[in-house]
């Protein structure tokens, strides 16, 4: 089984974003060992007292926002983030599990940019893993945007941008089937399929 399968193991779907570590970025074989140790280990996180980041809106989740330190986030979330890099680059992530919430985070130059979910979370409108296409542009309407999926056939990624400045996003990846698999909030990071950038 080579590393995007297990990968796949551990989320339960495909995952453009580390597929992204490996390949266009300049860094992609070095960063696929330490990503795969900390994903597959399991050890980004524990939880601690607080909630888990349990809503997701524009303006943050679970009290997170862009441009967050590391510990400012694992305070806000009650947990102990261990992130992890390739030797000498900027882009780190962390694995985040606390109670039902399942993800990763991103951080550049040790400041967070985007979290990306695939259960264990709902936006302030409702929306959680597993709602429709339907619920998903009642919810949002005329804000939704989206691109097909670049790697999936016939799913969509939806995106909604925050009206005002920053102008954060929300992400919403959407099966064949018409169900919501992952929830990303962040700023341009939302929309990584390759790499870091």
């Amino acid at each position: 089984m080579n590393t995007l399968e297990q990968r796949r193991t551990v989320f339960g779907a495909p995952s453009r974003i580390l597929r992204g570590a490996v390949r266009r970025s300049p860094f992609r074989l070095s960063l696929l060992a330490p990503l795969s140790a900390l994903f597959l280990a399991g050890t980004g996180t524990t939880a601690a007292s607080t909630a888990p980041p349990g809503q997701v809106s524009l303006d943050g989740s679970g009290g997170v926002r862009p441009g967050m330190t590391v510990p400012q986030v694992q305070s806000r979330w009650g947990v102990t983030l261990r992130l992890s890099s390739a030797v000498g680059q900027q882009c780190e992530s962390a694995d985040v599990r606390a109670g039902a919430t399942q993800g990763f985070a991103i951080f550049r130059n040790r400041r967070f940019r985007a979290v990306f979910f695939k259960q264990g979370v709902r936006t302030d409108k409702g929306i959680r893993i597993g709602s429709t296409r339907g619920a998903l542009r009642q919810a949002y309407a005329s804000r939704l945007a989206s691109t097909p999926d670049k790697y999936t056939p016939r799913a969509r990624n939806y995106y909604v941008t925050r009206t005002v400045r920053p102008h954060w996003k929300l992400r919403f990846d959407v099966s064949p089937r018409g169900r919501v698999t992952l929830i990303a909030f962040g700023d341009e990071q939302v929309r990584l399929v390759e790499g870091c950038e």
